[in-house]
């Protein structure tokens, strides 16, 4: 079980970081596009706003995940540190329930978001509202998986 939960965990940290940096990519080549547009033409490409929030969304929250496993999560743990080895496993077991409860609610309210958006379409772009908000469920599911298989599988945390 150990075994597949590290695989798994390396297959989202790898995916995580292919599509955040996609994300990433677009943002810039989207914010690239209107400075020219607005530089040489002189006009405002609606759009492109609104596309550089939603990749910035996207690269936050499906990035979260590598950014998890490498150890770049923000942690006060020099009192967790010394600590005697019985408390220290307490207090990580306390912090992966805490952890996971709150990632459980936000794709939950994630998924209501998403199902409730299908209806609506985004001023510029005219997508669906409910293909942005995706962002939440999915980013938060990945690090999710992340989070359970760094706490049971013995990965980085």
């Amino acid at each position: 079980m150990e075994d597949f939960l590290n695989r798994l965990s390396r297959f989202i940290v790898r995916l995580s970081v292919i599509t955040g940096c996609c994300f990433l990519v677009l943002n810039i080549a989207d914010i690239t596009v209107g400075i020219i547009a607005r530089q040489t033409a002189g006009i405002s490409l609606v759009w492109t706003e609104e596309l550089a929030r939603f990749s910035m969304v996207g690269f936050v929250l499906i990035g979260a995940s590598a950014a998890f496993a490498a150890g770049d999560n923000m942690s006060i743990d020099f009192v967790v540190n010394g600590l005697s080895p019985r408390w220290r496993a307490l207090c990580r077991l306390i912090s992966f329930l805490i952890e996971a409860t709150v990632l459980v609610v936000l794709i939950i309210y994630g998924i209501q978001n998403v199902m409730g958006g299908w209806a609506m379409q985004t001023m510029a772009l005219g997508i669906p509202r409910a293909v942005p908000l995706m962002a939440v469920p999915v980013g938060m599911g990945m690090l999710l998986i992340v989070l359970v298989a760094s706490y049971f599988g013995g990965g980085q945390k």
